[in-house]
């Protein structure tokens, strides 16, 4: 299959068991969701780089548990945390390395932080310059209650940024925020290097693709337009499926459509 998953599907199954799990799936391409430090290193990275191995896994991106602290620590107002934080960073992207994956996804600061503007958008390019180091694209995720939830946030970022910018497009953050994805994608396709995909009906936010009323045959065309060539994942919350066939089944429609 092309299209892929994240292991955070299976969340909070340990990391390794998650990533195995989507090779005896049948999936080609996975994004890894890093839980623990512990998993950085020793033994439990080991593992985790055997299962990939095992199963001939490619590891489209990684993402890392520490998200919910980049407000107040890439993002906060005290200097030696933010570069200490770029510092720590440093592990996740050296496991992207282990894994031979080139994007990391960042979430960033929330919408009540201090970090706006020209503040926010040069410690993304701080860690973005440090990821280069590595081989590895840092790329802004659109996440609700987040700055980056909004089109016109990304699409001044980018600006600033002089268009050395990357973005991961998340389908169900898009439904969250209010905000539509052929907006971000008009506004800045051609920065988008990672794509979550999921559905949605009246009664939930976050369904298995083609479970609900999402016109994915639109977003791939308006992507494709842009010159996307990237992966689309599937990125489900583990309470929004019941098996883990409706999530195969997803993959095996959705790769019948992005041909």
């Amino acid at each position: 299959m092309q299209t892929g998953m994240s292991s955070a599907c299976f969340y909070p199954l340990e990391t390794e068991k998650s990533v195995r799990l989507c090779g005896e799936m049948g999936f080609n391409n996975i994004e890894i969701f890093v839980n623990a430090p512990c998993e950085l290193k020793g033994n439990l990275l080991n593992e985790i780089k055997n299962e990939v191995s095992y199963y001939g896994l490619n590891v489209v991106s990684v993402h890392p548990f520490t998200s919910f602290a980049e407000s107040f620590t890439l993002f906060g107002s005290y200097k030696r945390r933010v570069d200490d934080t770029v510092e720590l960073y440093k592990h996740f992207f050296q496991f992207a390395n282990e894994m031979n994956s080139k994007i990391f996804v960042l979430h960033g600061a929330k919408t009540m932080h201090t970090a706006d503007g020209t503040d926010y958008f040069e410690r993304f390019a701080k860690l973005r310059d440090t990821g280069k180091q590595f081989g590895v694209t840092v790329s802004q995720e659109n996440v609700v209650n987040f700055r980056s939830q909004s089109v016109d946030f990304i699409k001044r970022m980018n600006d600033y940024l002089g268009g050395d910018f990357a973005m991961t497009l998340d389908l169900k953050q898009c439904r969250r925020a209010g905000e539509s994805p052929l907006d971000f994608i008009e506004a800045v396709g051609n920065k988008i290097v990672n794509v979550h995909i999921s559905d949605y009906n009246l009664q939930s936010d976050c369904l298995p693709p083609f479970e609900g009323n999402e016109n994915f045959k639109k977003i791939i065309k308006a992507l494709k337009e842009k010159g996307y060539n990237g992966k689309y994942l599937i990125e489900l919350y583990s309470n929004c499926f019941n098996d883990k066939k409706q999530i195969i089944t997803a993959a095996e429609k959705f790769d019948k459509i992005i041909g």
